[in-house]
């Protein structure tokens, strides 16, 4: 032992006898704490709003508004009204072109843009054909992975704003409007009431009249006086049909009214599509005479021609939202997946219309700043294929049109015109049934004087009047006072229920740990790295071998006191950079474990553990031990859980864990910042400490590998590098 203590003496006594080396090795003691500091620092709230209000993201409004019940609605409008008074991210209100253009030169992270049907989409959900809008999310993923994250979950968050929003509108329009359905029907509920009652009376004077009749061959003095009482109750079943009759004559008004609105539609939508067709025509033409203008003699005839398509550009995209509304208008009548196919034929002529917009206005610029014929003849032939596609989508909607769309108009009408006549035939029938009860009740006095037969005619009227009012009976069971009661309390919910069913759920996030800034979860990563890096850099600097001059007199020592004694000042040194590591992240960073005794347990076995490995490396191999630290180290980056978990990462990374001291020093520092669970905090330091006895019962191999290191370093030592 005390050959042990001489050599490590002597040791410090040379580094404290020259200033230079122990300057150096001071400066080395203070790199961990160098490299880990920053990164933590960096790394302790990258996701606070201080650092994302920083983050700029492109906003695009392209939505123009659409009508609900007669009102504006334009939520693209308040979304971005929204946004301005939002200042975590920082939102920048742009145009299309220069949010593109931005994203594309990376001054922009990411960009959303509302599209310009975005509310019209929103307003059919309360129809009975809806569409789901769509909100383009972009990003310029080559700038920063994290950034793209950050802003996605930005969007994410955007969009369950909105569509929380309408949810909430919505549904307190219609619960609203359910109020005051509920109100006409409480107004009404004795007129319903009746309507039963009458149909139940109906049928049983029928019922009763029958009965009569099938007595009267025996009893003709008692039919007459029977049929005096039937009188009384005919002008029921009268007004009955009467009310009937008032029903089917409103339903043949809607019809026809029905019809009329196809057959507009049908003929307002044939002539939007063939003012689409000579506006398409006419610009063809003037796009074919732009390319003779390139030149700089023609660069004012051209300037013309350009006006010319842009004020034509702009008649066909009135043209398209007229022909857009009318189709809209045939599909709440018509709603089939043809009117659908129509409508998106005709979005997408209008995309095209707007993106041929964009070219002219960038060969007005080109025009207008003398450009090169060259550049001006492409962007003329960008103009020619917008204005093909713009022509194929044309022919695209007039077949869908003229072969689909057409001729379900068609088919409804023809099935308008059929149900309009059998309500003509239900509406004679019932006419009809009005003078028979008016005959059966003038010949009531005569009665008596029936034949049989005479009788069983009526009788036969009769079975076929019941039929009907049973018919109608069946239809109307479901009417009585507890059901009309029921229906009024759901239609009279209270519309602040629209806030519940907007947002029937509220999340609570609840803490388990300590380490809800992120800078506590990745600081045993960068402590540990930081320690295995200082240490791997002492292996460089400082001799793992004696070189003892021959006028030196020290003690003769074996290969164990060597060992032992250049291990206590690799010791020395390594425990030296600990403690700067954990006072800078203590005092600079502010680091406040929930143990600071378990953290600076850690700490330090993981520093004794390491010197231990690393120092066994070179004193076993060399230079080429040092190599192996260096793998050993890559290993440790991916395959111990440090930043990503290891169900994360590739299997054969992660079967590597349990045999990487790595593993076990993360997870000891976790408990230690977190609260120590004693069970599995103690497993971790009993793990860690089993690699350095592993390490320190292998030493003594180096006997083995003597021979091969003596001559691998006089190769070194002879290559003079």
């Amino acid at each position: 032992m005390r050959t042990i203590l001489t050599l490590f003496k002597r040791d410090l006594r040379k580094i404290f006898h020259s200033r230079p080396v122990w300057i150096t090795l001071l400066a080395f003691c203070l790199i961990p704490a160098i490299y880990a500091i920053p990164n933590i620092k960096v790394s302790w709230d990258p996701y606070s709003k201080a650092n994302t209000s920083r983050l700029p993201i492109a906003v695009v409004n392209d939505d123009e508004g659409s009508t609900v019940n007669g009102k504006q609605l334009n939520v693209g409008d308040q979304i971005v009204g929204q946004l301005r008074q939002n200042h975590s991210i920082n939102w920048i209100i742009t145009n299309d072109w220069q949010g593109n253009n931005g994203l594309d030169e990376g001054k922009y992270y990411s960009l959303i843009e509302i599209p310009n049907d975005f509310s019209s989409k929103l307003a059919t959900l309360v129809s009975t054909n809806p569409e789901k809008p769509n909100i383009v999310y972009k990003s310029n993923e080559k700038l920063n992975p994290a950034a793209t994250k950050i802003s996605g979950q930005a969007v994410d968050a955007l969009t369950e704003q909105v569509r929380d929003s309408f949810i909430k509108i919505g549904t307190k329009a219609a619960l609203k409007e359910m109020n005051s359905a509920g109100e006409k029907i409480n107004t009404h509920k004795p007129e319903i009431l009746q309507i039963r009652s009458s149909l139940l009376d109906a049928v049983n004077t029928v019922k009763k009249t029958k009965g009569y009749l099938s007595r009267a061959n025996k009893d003709s003095g008692n039919a007459q006086k029977y049929l005096q009482t039937v009188q009384k109750d005919i002008p029921k079943i009268s007004s009955q049909i009467t009310n009937l009759q008032q029903v089917v004559s409103h339903g043949r008004a809607l019809t026809q009214s029905t019809k009329e609105t196809l057959r507009s539609s049908r003929n307002d939508l044939s002539s939007g599509l063939n003012a689409l067709q000579s506006d398409n025509n006419q610009m063809r033409s003037l796009i074919s005479s732009l390319g003779s203008n390139g030149s700089s003699s023609g660069r004012s005839l051209l300037g013309s021609e350009i006006n010319q398509l842009e004020t034509l550009n702009a008649n066909t995209l009135d043209h398209i939202n007229n022909a857009l509304r009318v189709a809209d208008v045939l599909n709440n009548i018509l709603p089939n997946n043809q009117t659908v196919s129509l409508i998106k034929g005709l979005s997408n002529a209008k995309k095209e219309i707007h993106q041929q917009q964009r070219n002219l206005a960038a060969l007005k610029s080109a025009n207008q700043s003398g450009s090169s014929k060259k550049s001006i003849n492409s962007l003329i032939n960008r103009l020619n294929k917008t204005a093909n596609a713009f022509g194929n989508s044309l022919d695209d909607i007039g077949s869908t049109f003229n072969n689909t769309v057409n001729q379900g108009i068609d088919s409804l009408s023809d099935t308008l015109d059929t149900q309009l006549n059998g309500n003509d035939q239900v509406l004679e029938s019932l006419r009809s049934l009005i003078p028979q009860l008016n005959a059966l009740t003038a010949g009531g006095k005569a009665i008596s004087k029936l034949s049989v037969s005479q009788v069983n005619r009526i009788k036969t009227r009769l079975n076929g009047i019941e039929d009907k009012l049973n018919d109608l009976n069946d239809k109307t069971k479901f009417i009585n006072e507890d059901n009309l009661n029921k229906l009024i309390n759901v239609l009279g919910e209270n519309p602040k229920v629209s806030n519940l069913l907007a947002s029937p759920i509220t999340l609570r996030q609840k803490p388990l740990y300590n380490m809800q800034l992120f800078g506590y979860g990745v600081t045993p990563f960068y402590t540990t790295l930081s320690m295995w890096v200082g240490v791997l850099l002492l292996t460089t600097i400082v001799s793992w071998r004696y070189i003892i001059p021959k006028d030196e007199r020290v003690p003769k020592s074996n290969m164990v006191q060597k060992y032992i004694g250049k291990l206590l000042l690799y010791l020395t040194l390594s425990m030296t950079q600990t403690t700067f590591t954990m006072l800078g992240e203590m005092l600079i960073i502010g680091l406040r474990p929930r143990s600071l005794l378990a953290m600076l347990a850690t700490a330090y076995l993981a520093t004794i553990v390491f010197t231990i490995i690393m120092f066994t490396f070179v004193y076993m191999f060399g230079n080429v031990g040092k190599v192996f630290s260096v793998l050993m180290m890559i290993a440790q980056l991916f395959g111990t859980g440090g930043v990503y978990p290891l169900e994360l990462i590739p299997n054969h990374l992660a079967a590597l864990a349990p045999f990487l001291p790595f593993t076990y020093t993360i997870q000891a520092f976790r408990e230690a910042i977190a609260g120590p669970i004693p069970s599995v905090y103690w497993q971790a330091m009993l793990s860690l400490a089993a690699f350095g006895a592993l390490f320190l019962l292998i030493a003594p191999l180096r006997r083995v590998f003597a021979k091969p290191l003596s001559k691998m370093e006089k190769g070194f030592h002879k290559s003079q590098l």
